[in-house]
């Protein structure tokens, strides 16, 4: 009877009652009452947190400022030709940006290492196994499986130590960091870099040794012949010697006689108005000359208005 009454509640719900909403096989109360220490070892063997990052390098990051983290970073992941070569480059800045985002987010450190984990992976998974976008894209899905689900039979997939919120958070980064570049970053990882760019050389002129009583000099870095004749200030010319026989013949100094001293108030308004004629005298010729015009210009005008009237 039991059988019976299990086969016709399958046939009206549409699905075994030992399935859950999602399709997923339900565990009984015994099998997780056995498997109950087994699950806790493999929830925390799958783990995203301190697979890539240790808890004690986590807590060094976040301890650190922006060029300390990446000074570090550097030296975990021997990213030593970061300066010459421009996938190392990339990759320590991709790494540092991160990292110093989940500080801003204040993650712990076991978030931390966890988001540095999904970072590392879909990072490699451009650099390393040239992965396409979409499947990703489908990777991070994964990853973020089981961050408070609706239906609790749903297994986390290692990320359940942060909410929905940081979730949300983590997702819209990768897609501003990542995938929104992705294909710039296939490029860079598919290309080999061009040898002109680390190859460059660079000739520069030495200092000579310092065997005269001087070094030569340095701010300029030109050769001391070119500083002496063309740049170097000119000693100073020696004065001229005077000869006593010059001296004798040259005319005594005259003394500096103040002519105004003798003037009187009377003399300096005669001075005064004869300097003022002078400069009115032109003034009144140029505009007696200026009124003269004028008026001969409306004397014409006015003739010509006579005639018109006497025509008409």
């Amino acid at each position: 009877m039991a059988g019976r009454k299990m086969e016709t509640e399958e046939t009206s719900n549409g699905r075994s009652p030992y399935m859950s909403p999602c399709g997923n096989p339900r565990s009984t109360r015994k099998d997780k009452g056995k498997k109950a220490g087994d699950d806790e070892v493999d929830e925390q063997a799958e783990s995203f947190a301190y697979k890539i990052l240790s808890q004690e390098q986590c807590t060094d990051l976040l301890s650190l400022d922006i060029s300390d983290i990446q000074n570090k970073l550097c030296e975990i992941f021997k990213l030593s030709n970061h300066c010459t070569d421009l996938q190392d480059a990339a990759t320590l800045d991709y790494y540092t940006s991160a990292v110093w985002w989940g500080k801003q987010q204040s993650f712990t450190t076991q978030q931390l290492s966890g988001f540095f984990t999904m970072v590392h992976t879909l990072f490699a998974n451009v650099k390393d196994q040239h992965m396409h976008l979409v499947d990703n894209m489908k990777e991070m899905q994964k990853m973020l499986r089981g961050i408070e689900p609706e239906y609790p039979d749903i297994k986390s997939a290692g990320m359940d130590f942060f909410n929905l919120q940081q979730a949300k958070s983590i997702s819209q980064y990768m897609f501003t960091s990542l995938f929104q570049h992705y294909k710039l970053f296939e490029f860079m990882f598919s290309h080999t870099q061009a040898e002109e760019i680390i190859g460059t050389d660079l000739e520069i002129e030495v200092a000579k040794p310092a065997a005269m009583p001087f070094p030569p000099p340095l701010d300029e870095g030109v050769e001391e012949g070119l500083h002496t004749s063309y740049i170097a200030t000119p000693p100073p010319s020696p004065e001229p010697e005077v000869d006593e026989s010059a001296k004798s013949t040259e005319p005594p100094p005259v003394e500096d006689i103040d002519a105004f001293s003798e003037l009187t108030p009377q003399d300096v308004l005669e001075v005064v108005e004869s300097v003022t004629k002078d400069l009115m005298s032109g003034l009144q010729l140029d505009l007696a000359a200026k009124l003269r015009e004028k008026e001969n210009n409306l004397i014409q005008r006015i003739n010509k208005i006579h005639k018109v009237a006497e025509t008409t």
